[in-house]
């Protein structure tokens, strides 16, 4: 429904945690809520983006290693050697022995 605005109050998405206090600040029609991510950084964020699940850290959550070395970890064994060989075949295309 238009126009309601969903009580985000102790909720929990991802990193960032809806304080019990908290009271969404309204901006264009919207609702941004002031949320505490779990490094400690303040973030005020829109509602919706929250319960989509489209926002889950202030940022933090894209630059820890460990996360990049699980994104990485995603692929496939099988599509990681395709990558390789594509790379490998590049590099021969390009070496100056093929001049």
């Amino acid at each position: 429904m238009p126009g309601l605005i969903h009580d985000l109050r102790g909720a929990r998405f991802g990193r960032l945690a809806i304080p019990a206090t908290a009271a969404p600040v309204i901006r264009d029609r919207r609702a941004y809520w002031p949320a505490v991510c779990d490094c400690g950084r303040h973030k005020l964020v829109r509602g919706t983006a929250l319960t989509q699940g489209r926002t889950v850290s202030c940022g933090c959550w894209r630059a820890d290693p460990a996360v990049r070395q699980g994104a990485r970890l995603q692929v496939s064994p099988r599509r990681r050697k395709q990558i390789a060989r594509l790379g490998g075949q590049a590099r021969a295309r390009l070496s100056p022995q093929n001049s």
